[in-house]
């Protein structure tokens, strides 16, 4: 997986909004938004929760 989508994938862990994590990683909300989509199709997943818990389980992401 690509550093930034494990970098937005741990704000959206910490409880960050897309816009909290757009500013945190100098992007816009929109392309938070496509990575997203794009992390939840290679994680095989439907929403933000599914997302975090399973990268947690796959060890992408730690809290």
């Amino acid at each position: 997986m690509v550093t930034a989508r494990v970098e937005l994938l741990t704000g959206v862990a910490q409880g960050l909004t897309n816009a909290q994590v757009a500013s945190q990683l100098f992007i816009s909300e929109t392309t938070v938004k496509t990575h997203l989509r794009r992390a939840f199709t290679k994680l095989g997943v439907q929403d933000r929760t599914s997302a975090v818990t399973e990268a947690l389980r796959r060890d992408l992401i730690r809290l």
